[in-house]
């Protein structure tokens, strides 16, 4: 069973849910660390990272019709 890695918080959850991936993201901490990222790389970089994010997502929404 894979472990969930969180880039943000450079972390690994012990057990690979949906539930607990709620939790983690909705935490204090991830949330925090998810902002200080975005502020430290900069306006323009962000939202690359925003577009590439949103089109990975689209992609597998498309592939798994």
């Amino acid at each position: 069973m894979p472990k969930f890695f969180c880039d943000y918080c450079d972390v690994y959850l012990t057990h690979d849910s949906m539930s607990v991936r709620k939790a983690h993201n909705t935490g204090r901490n991830h949330l925090r660390n998810v902002v200080d990222y975005y502020q430290q790389i900069g306006h323009e970089k962000a939202q690359s990272v925003i577009d590439s994010i949103t089109s990975s997502y689209a992609a597998e929404g498309q592939s798994a019709s």
